[in-house]
C-alpha cells in the first residue's frame, strides 16, 4: 500500500446526489475521484462512464472494457462502501451508467442501465453488464504490460475536483507509479493539483501506446489531498488502483496465453469465466450456464491456450483436467458477440466451438424470442417479436416496424432470420422479388427492446440475372466469422443445382453472392428437400442440411459443410430408411437439443391417426456431418396438435443451453395460442407449456403470419 507517514489511504467514497442533480458525499466508502486536475476532451475519453448508484445515493466512475460492459471498483456496489465486497448478480440498487458524455449538462453520448455485476474476489474489481450494447464509442483495451516505477499514467473520473464538490465535466490529471504491489499499484500525482478525488472510484488509469490509449488500472483509495472537502492539512495526493495489466479482457486470447481464476473474456450475449473451483464456463445474459469444461472442484486450476492452439485446464498441480483436442498454431480463442466460444487458426478459420450461441434472440436477454411479418388485410405489413420469458413461456407479441399500404406484398418475399451485424442480437432478412424479374435483398435489424429498425437494402441483381422463385434462403455463421450469412440454394430451369453464399457485411448488409457447390447431373430435386441449418460437426461454422425424398418414397439425410470462406463442399449422405413414414407427414427443425455442443435434427412426425410425436436425430460424434438413427423423444395423443395449423421455430427458449420447440397454434375458431416445447437433459422433449393466447378470434389470424426462420 501506498503509505507517506502513517495512515491508510482512504477508500474513494462513492458521491450521493444532492438535491439538484449531482454529487454530494455519502457514507464512507467507495471509490471515486473527480480526478482534480484539467477538464477532458470527448474524443480522447468517451470510454469513461459516469455511474448513477441507487438514484443518486451514491456516485462513481467507469470504463468501457467491451460494448456491453463496464469495469468499475467493486467498492462503488458493496453495501459498506469501505469493502470491495460487491455482490454478483443484480445490482443491489439501480445504477445508470453514462457514457461518451464528458459534459454532464449535454444530451451526447449514451445512457443504459447496468444489469449485472460480475465481481473478482481477488481484488477492487467488478464488470457490471449494461441492457444493450453501445454503438460508436470504442472500448478501451486492457494493458498487456505491468506499469514501470516512475511511469506516467493518466487518470479520469467524475468525481470532485480541488474547487467544484459537484463537477459536471470529466476531467484527468496526470500521476507517476511509484510502486507495483500484488493486484495494486501505488501511484502519486505529478503535481500539487493533481488528485483522486470521492466520485473517482472505477475511473480509468490509462496509459498511451502506440498512440492508443490501453487500461492499466482502475481507481480504487487515495488519500485526497486537494479535493474539495478535504481537510486542508491533507496534503498527501497519493492513491492506490487496481491493477487490470495482470488479468485477461476483452474477447480474445491469443496463443501463450494463461487464464487465472477470476478472468472472463466479455460480449454481447454471454461471457467466459475461470471461476475460483477451476470451472471454464460460459455464461449467457440470462444467468444460465451454457457450457463448462466440467472441472469444478479443482481451485486454483488455469486455463492455457498454448501456442499450438490447444485449450486445457490445467490443475495445481500440473495435471490436464480437460483439453479442446485443437491444434491451430498462432491461432485465438474468441467469445463472439452472439455468444459462440470458438477457436480459430492464424488463418482465421474456426476448429472447434462451444456452441453457445443463441439463435434468434432479438431482445438480447439470453434467450431465444420468434418473431413474425404479418400481412394484414388493409395492404400494410408490419412485423411483430413475442418474447420468451424464464420459463421458455411465450409472450404477447408487440409490433415494432409498420409499413404503409402497399409497400410490400408478402408473396413476393423469403424470410429468414440470423444476427447478419454480429451485435447479439436476431435481424430479418428478406428476399423480394420483383414484377420486373430484379430481385433485392433487404435487413431489418434488430432493435435493444427485441423490435425491428426498417428494412435496408444491400444486394441485388437486375431483370435476367437471377430469379426469386429459384432461390431457397438459409441463414448462419457459415464462415465462422461471428456474424450470420445468407446461403442460396438455386434450382436452375434445366435441372442444375448450386449453392451460393452471401456473406454479411459489418453493418448487417450481404456481398455479392459466392458460389460453392454445385451438381449438373439433374439428380437432385429441391422440390423433395426440407432443408435445416445448424453446426454439425461443432467446428464453428454453420451446415447446410436436408431431409430428401426420393422417389420411391424413402427419405435420407444429408448434410453440406461449410467451409473457412463460408462456401459448401459436397453432400454427404447418412441415416436413410424406406419405412420411416411420409415425407410430406415429417417437419424438421435444426437445435442442439441435447446440448453437446453439435445441432441435431428434430423431425416431427405427424401421424395419420392423428397423433403426433418426435424423433430426434443427433449429429455423430464420430463421424463428421452425419447423422444417426432417429430416437422418439416425445409423443403426444391424437386431437391435441395439427402441424398444418402450427408455424414452429426451434430455439433455446428458457436460456438454458438446450434448443426447445415454440409454436404459434391455429384454432378453428380463429384464435390462437402459443406453447413451447422445454428440453430435458439427452433430448427429450417436454409436453407442451402453453403461453399467450389471443383474446378474441380476430387478434391474429395464423395465415396471415409468416413466422421467421433459419432454413426455408
Amino acid at each position: 500500500m501506498h503509505t507517506h507517514g502513517k495512515g491508510r489511504a482512504r477508500w474513494l467514497v462513492p458521491l450521493a446526489a444532492c438535491a439538484v442533480s449531482l454529487p454530494l458525499l455519502a457514507p464512507a466508502a467507495a471509490p471515486a475521484h473527480a480526478v482534480a486536475g484539467v477538464p477532458s476532451t470527448a474524443a480522447d475519453y468517451a470510454f469513461t462512464a459516469r455511474l448513477d448508484i441507487g438514484e443518486g445515493l451514491r456516485a462513481c466512475s467507469g470504463v468501457l472494457v467491451a460494448p456491453q460492459w463496464i469495469a468499475t471498483a467493486a467498492s462503488c456496489f458493496s453495501e459498506d462502501a469501505a469493502t470491495p465486497d460487491a455482490a454478483a448478480g443484480a445490482p443491489r440498487w439501480k445504477t445508470t451508467a453514462t457514457i461518451g458524455r464528458p459534459d454532464l449538462t449535454t444530451t451526447t453520448g449514451q445512457v443504459r442501465e447496468v444489469v449485472e455485476l460480475v465481481p473478482r474476489g481477488d481484488r477492487d474489481l467488478v464488470l457490471a453488464r449494461l441492457a444493450s450494447p453501445t454503438t460508436g464509442i470504442a472500448p478501451v483495451p486492457f494493458a498487456k504490460t505491468p506499469p514501470a516505477a516512475g511511469e506516467e499514467l493518466t487518470v479520469a473520473g467524475f468525481g470532485r475536483t480541488k474547487d467544484e464538490w459537484a463537477p459536471l465535466t470529466l476531467h484527468t490529471s496526470a500521476f507517476t507509479v511509484d510502486s507495483v504491489a500484488g493486484s495494486e499499484l501505488n501511484i502519486s500525482g505529478k503535481s500539487a493539483s493533481d488528485a483522486i478525488c470521492a466520485g473517482d472510484a472505477g475511473g480509468p488509469v490509462l496509459r498511451t501506446a502506440g498512440g492508443e490509449p490501453e487500461l492499466v488500472a482502475v481507481s480504487s483509495r487515495s488519500w485526497q489531498g486537494g479535493c474539495f472537502g478535504t481537510d486542508q492539512a491533507e496534503t498527501r495526493n497519493g492513491a492506490i488502483a487496481t491493477r487490470l495489466d495482470d488479468t485477461v479482457g476483452g474477447n480474445t486470447v491469443p496463443a501463450g496465453t494463461v487464464l487465472r481464476p477470476g478472468d472472463n473474456l466479455t460480449s454481447n450475449a454471454a461471457r467466459l469465466t475461470l471461476q475460483a473451483d477451476g470451472n471454464l464456463v460460459v455464461v449467457s445474459n440470462a444467468g444460465r450456464t451454457l457450457w463448462s469444461t466440467g472441472t469444478a472442484g479443482h481451485p486454483g486450476a488455469t486455463a492455457r491456450f498454448d501456442d499450438n492452439g490447444n485449450l486445457s485446464v490445467v490443475a495445481a498441480d500440473g495435471a490436464v483436467l480437460w483439453e479442446s483436442g485443437t491444434t491451430a498454431p498462432g491461432g485465438r480463442a474468441v467469445l463472439q458477440n452472439r455468444g459462440n466460444f470458438v477457436i480459430a487458426g492464424a488463418d482465421g478459420a474456426t476448429r472447434w466451438a462451444a456452441g453457445t450461441a443463441i439463435r434468434h434472440d432479438y431482445d438480447g436477454d439470453g434467450r431465444s424470442d420468434l418473431a413474425a411479418w404479418y400481412d394484414y388485410s388493409d395492404g400494410h405489413d408490419a412485423l411483430h417479436t413475442l418474447t420468451a420469458d424464464a420459463d421458455g413461456l411465450i409472450e404477447q407479441p408487440f409490433q415494432s416496424y409498420s409499413s404503409a399500404v402497399g409497400s410490400w406484398y408478402a408473396g413476393n418475399m423469403q424470410f429468414s432470420t440470423g444476427d447478419y451485424n454480429g451485435d447479439g442480437r436476431g435481424d430479418m432478412a428478406a428476399l423480394y422479388g420483383y414484377s420486373d424479374g430484379s430481385v433485392r435483398l433487404f435487413t431489418a435489424l434488430g432493435r435493444d427492446d427485441g423490435g425491428f429498425q426498417p428494412p435496408v437494402p444491400s444486394w441485388s441483381a437486375n431483370p435476367g440475372g437471377w430469379t426469386a422463385r429459384n432461390m431457397t434462403l438459409h441463414s448462419g455463421d457459415f464462415d465462422g466469422d461471428g456474424r450470420d450469412d445468407l446461403a442460396a440454394w438455386y434450382d436452375y430451369d434445366n435441372g442444375d443445382d448450386r449453392l451460393f453464399t452471401f456473406r454479411s457485411t459489418a453493418a448487417g448488409g450481404f456481398a455479392a453472392p459466392v458460389p460453392s457447390w454445385s451438381n449438373t447431373a439433374d439428380d437432385w430435386n429441391r422440390d423433395n428437400l426440407k432443408f435445416v441449418v445448424g453446426d454439425w460437426n461443432a467446428d464453428g461454422r454453420d451446415d447446410l442440411g436436408g431431409l430428401y425424398r426420393f422417389s420411391d418414397g424413402s427419405l435420407k439425410m444429408y448434410s453440406f459443410l461449410a467451409t473457412p470462406a463460408g462456401g459448401f463442399g459436397a453432400s454427404i449422405g447418412s441415416w436413410g430408411s424406406a419405412t420411416f413414414g411420409d415425407w410430406n407427414r415429417t417437419h424438421v427443425h435444426a437445435g442442439d437439443f441435447d446440448g453437446d455442443g453439435r445441432d441435431d435434427v428434430a423431425a416431427w412426425y405427424d401421424y395419420a391417426d392423428g397423433h403426433d410425436a418426435v424423433h430426434l436425430l443427433r449429429s455423430s460424434a464420430t463421424a463428421e456431418g452425419q447423422f444417426t438413427t432417429p430416437v422418439q423423444v416425445y409423443e403426444t395423443a391424437a386431437g391435441n396438435f395439427t402441424y398444418a395449423a402450427m408455424r414452429m421455430v426451434a430455439g433455446d427458449y428458457n436460456g438454458d443451453g438446450r434448443d426447445d420447440l415454440a409454436a404459434l397454434y391455429g384454432y378453428s375458431d380463429g384464435k390462437v395460442r402459443a406453447f413451447t416445447w422445454t428440453t430435458a437433459a439427452g433430448g427429450r422433449i417436454n409436453g407442451a407449456a402453453p403461453g399467450w393466447a389471443s383474446a378474441t378470434t380476430t387478434g391474429w389470424n395464423i395465415g396471415s403470419s409468416t413466422f421467421l426462420r433459419s432454413a426455408n
